[in-house]
């Protein structure tokens, strides 16, 4: 018997034991959750509560403004304020459309759209990267008719299309390659259009001059993925007015944020892509590598678009 108690006693000591120590554990938490809900209770009192999405929404962009005033006061100072392992959460979505989809195939290669009902007949699409997968590019011809226009100077991708010309039927749509790269491919003075794949120097533009060489004068969504290079691309595209001037829509782009100096440059094309009224509507983390994100913009104009195309609606002139 003796025997049999012993366990029981040293159970029960253990018990008391852990007991005391969860006590300990959560004494100093609930005491500084006590100051964080008194200090918050103060902040908040006397405010309106939200009720309207448009009150939420102000709320929503309100916060993302005062990161970008913290950061364009002091660079520096922001970026050593957030840890390296919050800074990847630190933007998110500000507004929402009437309608979002997420085209293409389930984990890395589908991009999320906003409003694609209010898409104009034959809409453009300029997909920078192809890499590995088209499915992305190949639903937003198939579900929506859109023109898509591929881009990609990848001697391995060139080799896949082999019909340059002509393009490619899909659906109701048409997808277009060409083996051009988005330019400029760097910042470092003498090397911005230098880009070398496989040993190969391969062709490279600007935006508004591959939009000049189809004839194009709008570009309904822009997609970026081009590992690495949407940094200097996206400087250029919002210094010369190509949003403005392209009518975008769209932009989604894959930040690949591999370095934690591209941190600051990350946060300033935020900043100023809410400049041109460009507002985040979606992130999603790339499911291999949770460095690379995919942010996804809209212009505000678009989401105050229709609802619905309506069956027979005219073209707009390109």
């Amino acid at each position: 018997m003796i025997h049999r108690l012993r366990p029981i006693r040293a159970a029960a000591a253990g018990g008391l034991g852990l007991l005391l120590f969860c006590s300990a554990c959560t004494a100093g938490p609930t005491k500084r959750f006590a100051d964080v809900i008194r200090g918050k209770d103060l902040a908040y009192r006397g405010n309106k509560t939200l009720r309207t999405n448009p009150e939420i929404q102000e709320k929503r962009r309100a916060l993302q403004a005062s990161l970008l005033e913290e950061y364009s006061r002091s660079p520096e100072a922001f970026i050593r304020r957030i840890p390296k392992k919050d800074r990847n959460f630190l933007f998110d979505a500000v507004v929402d459309g009437q309608t979002m989809m997420r085209v293409g195939r389930p984990g890395d290669g589908g991009k999320w759209v906003c409003n694609p009902q209010a898409l104009e007949d034959h809409a453009v699409v300029y997909s920078f990267g192809v890499g590995e997968d088209i499915s992305f590019d190949t639903d937003m011809a198939g579900l929506f008719g859109c023109q898509v226009y591929l881009f990609d100077p990848n001697p391995v991708v060139a080799e896949s299309f082999p019909s340059l010309e002509s393009g490619y039927s899909c659906g109701a749509g048409r997808l277009f390659y060409s083996p051009i790269g988005l330019g400029p491919v760097s910042s470092e003075k003498g090397r911005e259009w230098d880009l070398v794949i496989k040993g190969r120097k391969c062709a490279t533009k600007s935006l508004r001059d591959i939009a000049l060489s189809l004839h194009h004068s709008r570009v309904d969504v822009l997609k970026i993925d081009i590992e690495g290079g949407e940094f200097s691309s996206l400087h250029d595209i919002l210094s010369s007015g190509a949003l403005g001037a392209l009518d975008v829509k769209m932009v989604l782009v894959e930040f690949h944020l591999w370095d934690s100096g591209l941190f600051g440059d990350f946060v300033g094309l935020v900043g100023a892509m809410a400049k041109e009224d460009y507002w985040l509507y979606r992130k999603e983390f790339n499911p291999i590598n949770i460095h690379c994100a995919e942010y996804a913009f809209v212009k505000a104009s678009f989401l105050d678009a229709g609802p619905d195309r309506e069956p027979g609606r005219p073209e707009r002139p390109r």
